[in-house]
Formats: structure tokens, sequence, C-alpha cells
């Protein structure tokens, strides 16, 4: 028999001291391995060898829309590891352990995703508008080392 289905709607992101957010939306947990494919060889009488082969791993960027605060250290993060304002980068010192759980009905942790290394790629301010009810969002997007479902 198999466990409870996990809602989509009951989740959380975290990456080091980044804890308590209020998080719209996480995507881009995704792992790839696009396989080589193409003709190897010929051999006698011009029959052609071919095999699928496994290739590096690839790992998507994972996107993390949240509500908007007047809490900045999102958008901090982002500066730490990306702006050159005469400093070096520092994205190495600032990549963070992070990870995604998912709970059920009860509030206990049912599925996690570990992320390695992460750290923001991207980061996009809200859209506002005079005439909207909107919550106003932030998301970043990370780059990371990294994804392993460990529960």
């Amino acid at each position: 028999m198999p466990g409870e289905f996990l809602t989509a709607c009951k989740f959380y992101f975290s990456a080091g001291d980044i804890t308590d957010k209020f998080i719209k939306e996480i995507s881009g947990l995704g792992i790839e391995n696009t396989p080589a494919q193409e003709v190897h060889g010929s051999s006698k009488q011009g029959k052609l060898s071919r095999q699928a082969t496994p290739t590096v791993v690839k790992f998507t960027n994972i996107t993390i829309k949240v509500i908007a605060t007047d809490d900045i250290d999102l958008y901090k993060w982002y500066q730490d590891c990306n702006e050159d304002m005469g400093d070096p980068r520092k994205w190495s010192d600032n990549r963070k352990e992070g990870s995604v759980v998912a709970y059920d009905q009860k509030g206990e942790e049912k599925a996690r995703w570990d992320i390695k290394f992460c750290y923001p790629c991207k980061y996009t301010g809200p859209t506002l508008t005079a005439s909207g009810g909107d919550m106003a969002n932030e998301t970043i997007e990370l780059v990371h080392e990294g994804i392993k479902r460990v529960k």
C-alpha cells in the first residue's frame, strides 16, 4: 500500500541562515543525464554500431518565489555572491547547503531534497502595480552542485 499522498501546498525551503521565509513557489528540482545516442562506428558489411551511453549529469536551476517583506537577506545573499563592487566576488564563500521539505497534513516531514552548495545566480524584485491586490513577490534562482532526495 502506498504512503500518504503529499499535497503540493505544504513545503519549505531553507539554506544556511536563510530561514523564516513565506515561500510561494519552488520549481526546478531536477536532475538530467542526456545519453549519447549517436552512431559510434561502422563494422564489416557496413553494419552500424549504436549504443546509448550515459554522459555527465546536469542539474537544473531551482527557482524560489517568496512573499516580499522588509527583510533583505535574499537580496544581500545574491549581492554577496554576484556583484563585483571593487572587491572580488565571494560566491564560493557564500554557497550554502539547502533543502526543500514537504510535509503531511499533521505537519510532519515526509519528503526532503537536500541541495548541495547552492547560491543565487539571479534575483528578481516584485512587480508593483497601483491597481493590483496581489502580494509583492521576490524571486531567486539558485545554481547548485547537486540535489538528492533523502526522504
